[in-house]
């Protein structure tokens, strides 16, 4: 293994850089704009043939900084002594990508939607077109204070093939 002097860094980082095709392997962004980062191990692995200090490659520097920082939290978790960095990694990947529960943890609840304005005039507008044609007219609730759709509501957007829109939250 040949040990660089800090001269040959910027020349190395370059070549590293077109080698990946000038995106961060990690990140998938462009590291052609000196946001190139050299990644290097900063210790012995004992799981792998990691020697401490050897260049990995090229990464954006957010890339490396985020996986320097997950690997310090990592060595403080106390999970080093039972499963690699790597591993952990690798587990946490295949958890997070797979299908959940169909629970809703109690702080995330869902606000109710707020019905728009603009969404319930449409409505009215159609209503009072119909009740133009019709013996019995179609009575129409008032646009609710709470903004909430009400049952009566759906029914007549229903009727009139016509989809409530909503505030965005």
């Amino acid at each position: 293994m040949k040990q660089l002097k800090q001269k040959d860094v910027k020349p190395l980082r370059e070549e590293l850089t077109k080698k990946e095709g000038g995106f961060c392997p990690v990140s998938g962004l462009d590291i052609t704009d000196g946001s190139a980062c050299l990644d290097h191990s900063h210790e012995d692995s004992k799981f792998s043939e990691t020697i401490e200090g050897q260049i990995r490659g090229v990464l954006h520097k957010f890339a490396n900084s985020l996986e320097g920082s997950w690997r310090s939290k990592y060595r403080r978790s106390g999970l080093s002594g039972y499963i690699t960095f790597e591993e952990l990694l690798l587990n946490m990947y295949t958890y997070l990508m797979e299908s959940r529960e169909l629970y809703l943890h109690p702080s995330h609840a869902q606000k109710p939607r707020k019905l728009m304005k603009q969404s319930y005039n449409k409505l009215t507008k159609e209503v009072k077109h119909a009740n133009g044609y019709l013996k019995k007219p179609i009575k129409i609730p008032d646009y609710p204070k709470s903004r909430r759709l009400t049952k009566r509501l759906k029914e007549l957007y229903e009727q009139f093939g016509i989809y409530p829109e909503y505030y965005s939250t």
